[in-house]
């Protein structure tokens, strides 16, 4: 009895030990398992490249943002800021004139004479300063007769002047004018090493190269008068009608007025380094031509050599590596470098580079990307624990697929087509990404051949790149990107939603070419149609375009001011507008509109031009002064035209025989 009950205790006891081992073979299975499926996961999300990705995506977005901020600034000083060609046609006339030659060697009179043309071509290219130098007129002293006005406002209009004042000029000027002057107020220009270049330059290349458009200079910052506030010059010659320089007529824009155009909170939000620009003269070392703000000044200093070390070809961003370089707390700061168009090429002063330069912290530009790795990791520490702890407690089989990028709530999903099975495999994110119904979910994960099929149906997006793909549904448009690592089998393929990124992109392009006064088309809008017609010949057939002119605009302007003249011009483009609707317009220049007439036929146009006319007379009938656009338009004639830009000339020719007409029948 005794020796029974002893073999049925050690049975028992077997019994219970084997039960042990089994659950910790399985916990060890489970836990083995959940390791090597985890780190698998990880290893294919990283050899997939979605960190790489991650991290190009911050860099080109950085690039897209400092490029977008160079075109605005291009945009306002090449169509804003210089836009002064009448006025230097009026004040090389006056030289050629009886009183011109009368007052020629009394450069006051001439000063006096001319003040009104300097202080207009201030008011109406919003600049903080605009000059005249006569240097034939220099004393024995070295000084120059110069004529220097300064707005410290060039954002407000005064009739009474009562934002300027002279800083260079004969004292009748600005008694005459009623205009102030300050302390640092001088009779003549005092001229020294720092000051010579923003006249000397342009003269000297006008005497070398005769008359000639292209000898505007753009001066690095300086200061006109010791002790004055640092500027920006661009500076042109005047000739004569016998060809021989005259004068030197310009414009300022201070330094602190340029960075209202550089908002340093676009590229980080709190304590940014924003933009510095540089400058590089005849191939030498870049260096530093404005800074603003002590940040900037602690950083890389005005005037500092900037070292550089190349990390990001594509998208122009470096590494700063000056000595004082280091950002708050020793942080890395990253440099994208844009060139400005500031000379064409062949020009006396091609070789003066200038370059717009964007400043962030490192761990600020790549603060998703870490964000990304981070979630990997502490998902990888969270699924193990998690899988130990359902091992020990309920020894389930879970599912190998660890959704790590459920978890992160990233739209950034990835798949993976092997030559051997009919399987995909694919992150939980890809059905959301794709809007995969679940029979559609189920079929494309058993049968690979339909999901190939599926992603060759997608429309691709021509202007987003390779892989780029548009997809409409009911939830609206969205935009996909599909990059493949692998071409052949087993094809891996990161699949991410860029909808953010295309919208922010195009935002920035409808206001790099959007015209800040009525809101059409500006000329740079007008210049990318022009050369994506060009590059598309096949689009020049059915081309069409309406010239218009605004009649008497600088009329307006001298008698009325500005704002009348800015209200011409917004009543004029909406008349264009509503007379032609759903056709693209653009202002090419101050009073010029340019309507693109594509798909539209002579009778379209004919009616169109008989709407903005009668529109024009009811806006003149309530106005104080007379208001007329004059307009032609001509259509691609293969017969007639070589090239778009025949069409252009003879719609242009077009519009000013109509302009001539309206002249005659005032």
């Amino acid at each position: 009895m005794k020796h029974s009950y002893r073999k049925w205790l050690v049975r028992q006891m077997d019994r219970k030990f084997r039960s042990k081992s089994i659950a910790f073979k399985l916990t060890i299975a489970f836990v083995v398992s959940l390791v090597l499926q985890s780190v698998l996961l990880v290893s294919f999300m990283v050899a997939g490249g979605v960190m790489e990705q991650a991290e190009a995506n911050q860099y080109r977005i950085f690039a897209e943002k400092v490029k977008g901020r160079r075109n605005n600034l291009e945009n306002q000083m090449k169509n804003v800021w210089t836009n002064f060609d009448h006025y230097t046609d009026t004040i090389s006339r006056y030289f050629d004139s009886p009183d011109g030659l009368e007052y020629r060697g009394q450069p006051d009179r001439v000063l006096e004479a001319l003040a009104p043309e300097v202080l207009d071509a201030l008011y109406d290219t919003k600049t903080t300063g605009a000059f005249l130098i006569l240097p034939d007129e220099g004393e024995s002293d070295g000084s120059l007769a110069v004529l220097y006005f300064r707005n410290n406002n060039p954002d407000r209009n005064s009739s009474k002047n009562e934002n300027l004042y002279m800083l260079i000029g004969p004292w009748n000027v600005a008694e005459k004018m009623k205009i102030s002057t300050t302390a640092n107020w001088n009779f003549r220009l005092e001229v020294n090493e720092e000051n010579r270049d923003f006249f000397q330059k342009p003269w000297s290349a006008a005497i070398e190269n005769g008359r000639s458009k292209w000898l505007g200079y753009w001066s690095p910052p300086f200061q006109v008068n010791e002790g004055d506030e640092d500027v920006i010059t661009y500076s042109v010659p005047l000739f004569g009608q016998d060809g021989r320089v005259l004068a030197v007529f310009g414009m300022e824009v201070s330094v602190s007025y340029l960075y209202r155009f550089l908002p340093a909170s676009e590229l980080q939000t709190g304590d940014s380094y924003g933009y510095i620009i540089g400058y590089r003269s005849r191939q030498k070392e870049m260096e530093t031509a404005v800074t603003y703000g002590a940040l900037q000044r602690q950083l890389v200093g005005n005037g500092h050599k900037l070292k550089m070390e190349l990390k990001d070809k594509k998208n122009s961003i470096y590494t700063l590596m000056n000595r004082d370089s280091s950002g708050r707390d020793g942080r890395k700061i990253s440099a994208c470098v844009n060139q400005m168009g500031m000379y064409y090429h062949n020009t006396p002063f091609e070789g003066d580079e200038w370059y717009l330069i964007g400043l962030m912290e490192e761990p600020v530009l790549l603060q998703f990307p870490r964000r990304i790795g981070q979630i990997l990791e502490y998902s990888l520490v969270l699924s193990l624990a998690a899988g130990l702890i359902i091992a020990v407690f309920t020894s389930q089989w879970f599912t190998r697929h660890a959704k790590l990028m459920e978890l992160s709530e990233l739209p950034v999903g990835a798949f993976e087509i092997s030559g051997r099975s009919s399987k995909v495999i694919m992150t939980s994110q890809i059905p959301r990404l794709f809007r995969l119904i679940k029979e559609q979910e189920h079929l494309f994960s058993r049968n690979k051949d339909e999901f190939i099929r599926f992603l060759k149906g997608l429309v691709p997006y021509r202007d987003g790149g390779p892989g780029m793909v548009k997809m409409d549904d009911a939830e609206g448009t969205r935009w996909i990107k599909i990059t493949c690592k692998t071409a052949v089998h087993p094809i891996r393929c990161v699949v991410e939603d860029v909808t953010d990124e295309i919208l922010e992109t195009k935002a920035l392009r409808v206001e790099r070419d959007r015209d800040g006064l009525t809101g059409v088309g500006n000329r740079l809008a007008y210049e990318h149609m022009m050369q994506h017609k060009n590059s598309h010949p096949e689009e020049i057939p059915g081309s069409g375009f309406l010239m218009c002119d605004l009649n008497d605009l600088k009329g307006v302007n001298d008698r009325f001011g500005h704002d009348r003249g800015d209200e011409y011009i917004r009543r004029s483009a909406d008349i264009i507008r509503e007379a032609f609707p759903g056709a693209p317009l653009f202002r090419i220049g101050g009073d010029e509109f340019v309507v693109q007439l594509d798909g539209w036929g002579q009778e379209q146009a004919a009616h169109g031009i008989l709407a903005m006319e009668r529109a024009v007379k009811a806006y003149s009938q309530g106005n104080v002064f007379p208001a007329g656009i004059a307009a032609g338009y001509a259509f691609f004639d293969p017969g007639k035209d070589v090239s778009l830009e025949s069409t252009l000339a003879r719609a242009d020719a077009y519009m000013y025989r109509k302009k001539h007409k309206m002249k005659q029948n005032k």
